[in-house]
């Protein structure tokens, strides 16, 4: 009930509404599995087009952090395996 009415909130736009749900200036970094996968993927698709890795992929993220999150996921063992 609270996602559909948040949703409702914000005029069933669904990054607005994701936004309402995070802290503002949002978490620095994603531990989720789910945005860890939806940001290599966005990788693989744009490239280091932050940008656009936000706007269609991690619209509830703010720019800066995602950015650094890219440096600090270079460091982990997902980004060597997939060298």
């Amino acid at each position: 009930f609270h996602a559909m009415d948040t949703l409702q909130r914000n005029g069933y736009d669904l990054a607005r509404a994701m936004a309402t749900l995070v802290p503002q200036g949002g978490p620095v970094l994603c531990r989720d599995e789910m945005e860890a996968m939806s940001f290599e993927e966005a990788l693989e698709k744009y490239g280091k087009d932050f940008n656009d890795i936000r706007q269609d992929f991690l619209p509830w993220k703010s720019l800066a952090s995602i950015v650094q999150f890219y440096y600090m996921w270079k460091t982990t063992d997902r980004y060597i395996q997939q060298v």
